[in-house]
Order: structure tokens, then sequence, then C-alpha cells
């Protein structure tokens, strides 16, 4: 597939969305491509706001979505422009001049005026202008984007514009070839390449220290489900090729870097522990502004990954001049800290970081490996923060055991459909588009066929929707990194107690959850209060969802949502469709309701929002409440899953003991036996595995799991997985 064909086959799903949705043509390519670089964390989570006005001066103001980004304290404001099929598939210098414009207007008019008092429409846009007036110095630039479906004939990708008053003004152009590039790459997330001579540096001073050629890594090996899915090189998956390369980089390059390239620079998966709050980062800015010499000294330094690295010998010795790819993966609080030290001393506060210098490891990955094993430097690496190896968490055999599941149970017979549909979990970002974009003709619908894309299900979906079961409505509220962030942690916790509740029950309860919210959505859609406010519609969602749970949890302790009916229909049920209805709309009059905050999204992340709308008067209906099924049916159905789970953990046991052989279950015997660390009952099972092949005698499923579980409380301990 070309970027042609993409953007034909981009036009269609926009059309089909529209349909769906009632929504505009502009308001759902928004969605697809701001969804797109939020996965590919070019920022967090967004929030829709069409506005268009008219200034003070007769000039055209216009926003189509923003979003605030914690992490650098910038702000980005998001505007549409698409052409669809049978326009001029081309934007050049004078569009996109005044797009830029018409956003330009829209801050310096919401700053400098009261602007959100003559607004009309938008009540989030409303919301953000208020937001812009009263707040606006905490925010340290603005970043403008334009998201397009035609060709960008400028070629510029960014651009710095004028500042607006004291604050940064960046430019981003995502053109559909732009786009396209996005959902291609391996990473879903575009590539960083740092050139330090546009920053005025000659370079980082370095040394190479490892220079490794198709060696052993520890990997977890992650079994491929579908032939369609195997991008394989042929090379066994743990054998990688690296160099790394110890450096010295001074703050003022740091803080640079960070202010231009912001979360970018952060390894997706730990971004949300990047806040300056804590003793520990209350120590890091302690040092930069007192002690900044001893910075060096103090400091655990960062460890970074790259994909290419160009150097140069000087008469200063070795340099790094270029880096590709460039990821931090440990030390996101040290370089966020340095950056925010600055941007926030106070106006009498002198902070000099002229003699301020940070230790660095960088890693050199080549491209196809990168993304199997940064997860694991950033795992192995993180010691500053404690950062749970659950929060590197694509690898996590939950995700694992979810993707499993997602490709081999087929929805059931509906509509009748002629092939075998499934729902497409998709463990790593751009899994899905990876696999449609290797495909063409008949293989390509067969894929399409097998894995609608209506039927995906991201991480970040999967953590939100889980969440809202929880009945933690205000963290979902509070974004997709966040809500992944507090659903990593617990799926740990979870995990560890017993991973046989994460079972076919559990992956048919995500699913039929996922349907309720996205059925939800589209229901909100098309009510005509929705149409005459078009607001809050995320925020409505979550709170509506959560109710219903917890209302179930706290009145009906002894029932449960048919998630059995949800999953077998693939669809809402009439009673269920009634009760969404009438529930949507109380709860959007609640949340706009008396409140904290002004700003209604910023209202419903508080737990004071929750706890407020937990003791609140609801509205249920009977109809609804009868088609509640009993606990004790459902836990009866839970029972056998966790019993099937069982099963099948202890066959997989098995199976990996005969397929590592005798050899290695040796090198495990000697390792545990001279840690200690073995019980007489493993130990006896080991030796009996070891010497398998002269006995014939192979261990049963139960003992094969025992050894499994010995062996993992090992590599925790710091056994290598391969030997």
């Amino acid at each position: 597939m070309n970027n042609r064909e993409y953007r034909k086959i981009v036009h269609e799903d926009i059309a089909l969305a529209a349909k769906a949705s009632m929504n505009g043509l502009q308001e759902e390519f928004l969605i697809y491509a701001a969804g797109l670089l939020v996965n590919g964390e070019e920022f967090d989570d967004f929030v829709e706001c069409f506005y268009e006005g008219i200034t003070r001066r007769n000039g055209n103001m216009a926003i189509h979505g923003y979003s605030m980004d914690e992490t650098d304290g910038s702000c980005c404001i998001l505007l549409v422009d698409y052409h669809g099929p049978n326009k001029d598939d081309s934007v050049v210098a004078k569009d996109i001049n005044a797009a830029f414009k018409k956003m330009r207007l829209f801050v310096e008019e919401a700053t400098r005026h009261e602007l959100y008092v003559e607004m009309r429409g938008s009540e989030q846009a409303i919301d953000f202008a208020r937001d812009l007036f009263y707040d606006s110095e905490n925010i340290t630039k603005y970043r403008f984007y334009l998201l397009t479906d035609a060709y960008n004939q400028q070629k510029t990708k960014t651009m710095k514009d004028d500042k607006i008053g004291a604050k940064t003004v960046e430019l981003n152009v995502w053109d559909i070839s732009r786009l396209y590039d996005l959902v291609c790459s391996t990473t879903q997330k575009e590539s960083v390449e740092i050139n330090l001579s546009d920053f005025g540096y000659e370079g980082i001073p370095c040394v190479k220290a490892v220079d490794y050629v198709d060696v052993v890594a520890d990997i977890d090996v992650v079994p491929k489900y579908d032939a369609e899915l195997d991008d394989s090189d042929g090379k066994p998956e743990n054998i990688v090729t690296y160099s790394s390369y110890l450096a010295v980089v001074p703050g003022q390059i740091l803080n640079d870097l960070y202010l231009e390239y912001g979360s970018k620079l952060l390894e997706g998966n730990v971004r949300s522990f990047l806040s300056v709050r804590g003793k520990v980062n209350k120590s890091i800015q302690s040092t930069i502004k007192n002690y900044p010499e001893m910075f060096f000294a103090y400091n655990n330094g960062i460890a970074a990954t790259a994909t290419e690295i160009e150097t140069e010998m000087t008469s200063e010795g070795l340099k790094i001049i270029k880096i590709k790819d460039f990821q931090i993966v440990n030390g996101g609080q040290t370089t966020a800290s340095i950056a925010n030290t600055l941007l926030k001393a106070k106006k009498n506060e002198h902070v000099d970081i002229s003699r301020l210098y940070v230790p660095m490891k960088i890693s050199v990955l080549e491209h196809a490996m990168a993304e199997r094993i940064i997860p694991k430097i950033s795992e192995y690496s993180n010691s500053q923060n404690k950062v749970d190896a659950s929060d590197f968490f694509s690898n996590h055999p939950f995700h694992i055991r979810m993707e499993e599941y997602s490709r081999k149970t087929a929805i059931p017979s509906i509509n009748r459909n002629q092939f075998q549909q499934y729902w497409f979990y998709e463990r790593t970002r751009g899994q899905y588009n990876q696999g449609k974009m290797k495909l063409k003709g008949a293989d390509l619908k067969k894929y399409s066929d097998r894995y609608p894309e209506k039927q995906v299900i991201t991480m970040l979906d999967l953590a939100r929707y889980m969440e809202l079961y929880e009945c933690e409505p205000q963290i979902v509220s509070r974004g997709k990194q966040k809500t992944l962030q507090v659903f990593a942690e617990q799926i740990k916790k979870d995990w560890q107690k017993a991973d046989t509740q994460f079972n076919t029950y559990y992956y048919k309860r995500v699913v039929a959850i996922a349907i309720m919210y996205r059925k939800t959505d589209e229901m909100i859609k098309r009510t005509d209060w929705y149409k005459e406010k078009r607001s809050y519609k995320a925020n409505v969602v979550a709170y509506t969802l959560s109710l219903i749970f917890y209302y179930i949890r706290t009145h009906y302790k002894g029932s449960e949502l048919d998630f059995n009916r949800i999953w077998n229909a693939q669809d809402l049920y009439e009673e269920l469709e009634d009760q969404i209805d009438v529930l949507s709309r109380e709860v959007y009059e609640y949340i706009t309701g008396p409140r904290d905050t002004e700003n209604v999204t910023e209202w419903c992340k508080k737990d004071s929002c929750w706890l407020k709308a937990k003791s609140h008067m609801w509205i249920f209906n009977d109809p609804f409440l009868y088609t509640l099924v009993s606990k004790d049916d459902v836990n009866q159905s839970v029972k056998e899953a966790k019993i099937t789970r069982k099963l099948v953990n202890e066959v997989d046991a098995l199976k990996e003991i005969m397929a590592r052989g005798s050899d290695y279950w040796s090198k495990v015997l000697q390792w545990g036996k001279n840690k200690r660390m073995f019980t007489e009952k493993e130990e006896s099972i080991l030796k009996m595995i070891v010497n398998m092949n002269c006995t014939g005698r192979i261990p049963t499923d139960k003992q094969a799991k025992v050894v499994i579980q010995a062996r993992e409380r090992l590599v925790k301990d710091g056994m290598p997985l391969q030997f």
C-alpha cells in the first residue's frame, strides 16, 4: 500500500464513520488523525472543541481541539483542513499560513481579552478560552497543529513562528503523507532526529564503550498467533546487535532539547511519571539551583537509546553530533526537572546551569529490534524514582494473553457473516495497521474481513474500559496515559495474586464493555440535547457507564450486568440502551451543574466530582434492573473459566519444559542450588527433568508448572532467562 491508496482508504473510513456517528467529516477526521498522534505520543489526550469566530478586528479565528501537555507545560492547538476525495489534494504555503493565523488569533484573543464571555457554541471551547485568559502564565509554549488529508506542497513539517507574548510558538503540519509514515513506522512514533549544530553545539563528548554483533538478549519471545502478522527476518528473536556510548551532557543541551521536543524524548510507558513533584524531584531541583557543579556527582544520570548515531573526532576528542530516534528511557525526571526549574524560576531568581553536567549512557539499537529491547532497558535501568516492571507494559504476560484470546476467540456469527470474525487486541502501537500495510488484494480483504477495523482494541482502550468497570471515571477523564498508569499498577498486583482470573470470561467481558462504550458514544451523538450542546461527550460516557456498574455493585450486590448477552449479540439490548439514554442526559446535567471549578472537563477529573456523583439520586428503570443476572451464575462461569485457564497454564508449562531441553534445566538447577533458592520438591522435580532423556520419565503438567513458577522466582532474583 502506498500513501495514495492509504488516502483513499482514509476517505472511505471517514465517510463510513461520519454516516454511522452522524458527525461531520471534519470532526471524524479530527478524531482519526489526532487519535494517531495521541497513540504516537505527539501529545496527550485531546479535547474536541469546534469553534470558529471573528476577532475584534474582523480577523478569522478558529480552533478544533486542544491538549495540555503536563510533561513540558505546552499547549497544543488543533485545526482540521479536510478536503475529501473530490477536492484539490494539496495545500500550499498560503493555505498553511491562513490556518496557523486562525489558531494564533484565537489564542491572542483568548489571552488578551475575556473572549470566553462573548463566545457562543462549543462549551468546551469556551472553557478553554476561559482557562487561557486566567492561567496562560503557566503555559511554556504553544504548539499549533494543522491536520489535513491533503499533501503538503511546502514540505516543511515543523516551523517556528513569532512569539505570543513571551511564549514560543511552534507550527506543525500533519498532512496525509506524514500520517501515512506514522502508521507505517514500526513503533508508530515519529522519529526524532537531532542535529546538535542546529542548537549551536559542536557535539556531546563521548567514548564508545561496547560494540556487539548478534549477541543473545534477555527478551520475552512472544509467540505469533497469526502468520499474517509474522514480520520476522529469519533471525532468532533474542539475537541483537548494538553499541553503547558513555557521554557527559551539558545541562544546557538537555534543557534545549527538552524545550524543543518535550515528551517526544521520553520513552512512552514512563511519561506519566514525569512530574516534578515528590522528594526525589525536589532534591534534583535543589541541586540544580544551589549546587549545579555537584549535579554530576549526585545524579545517577541518563539511560537513552537511539537507532543511529553520528560521531566526529575533534581536537577535544570524540563527540556525538547527530542522533536518530533518541529516547530517554531512564532519567526523564532529571531532564524534565532541569527544564522546569529554569522555566519556573522566579523573576528575581538566577539559576545558572553553565557548570551542570549529566552522565549519559546511550545504547544504539538496530531499528527492527528497538521496540522489543527498549522496554527491557527501561525496566532494568530505572532506579531513581521506582518504576514497576508492569509499567513497561506491552510485554507483560497479561497483554500477551489478551492478544492470544483475541486471535483465537471468534465472535458469535451475526448478520449471517460468511466468514469468522474476531476482535483484534493491539498489544503494541500500530500492530493492526502494520499487519494491514503488508497485504494486498485478496489477502488484505481476508485480513479486513477477519479483523474489522471497528473491532480493534488498543492497550489504552482496554485500560480505559476496565477502569470504568472499576468505577473510576474521574481517572479515565484525566487522559489515556494516566489511566494506563493506574491500570498497570493494578494488573501487576492482580496477576501476582492469580493469573487464572484473566481467562476467557474476562476477555469476553472486556469486549462487552468495549461494545458498551462505543455504542454509548454513538447513542449520545444522536440525541437532541447533544446535537445542541456538542460538548463533554467523553466525560458523559465515562460517568454514565461507571454509574451503571457502581449502582449494581452497591444496590444489587447479588447481581451482575449480563455481559454474556452483550457478547452473544455483539450489541446492546433494548433495556440497557434505554437506561443509558436516560442516564446519559442526567449525567450531562450533573457535570454542567453546580461544581467546584468553572471548566467542566477539569471538574470531571476531580475525585470530588465522582464522590458527589455517587451520592446523587439517579434514575434506574425497572425493565433494565430485571435484566441483571445472578452473580452466582456468573461466578460459576468465572470458576469454569479459571479451571480451564489453570489447565492451559499447566499444558503450556509442560510445552516449555520440553522445548527448553534438559541442558537448559541443568543450568537452572545449578544456578538455583548455588543460591539455595529451591525447595526440596522443586529440586527433586528439576533433577527428574535433567535426567529425562536417560530415564524417559516426563514431568506431569502440575510438576511442570511448579518448575516454571520456581524459574520465575529465580529470574526476579537475577538469573538470566537465557543461558
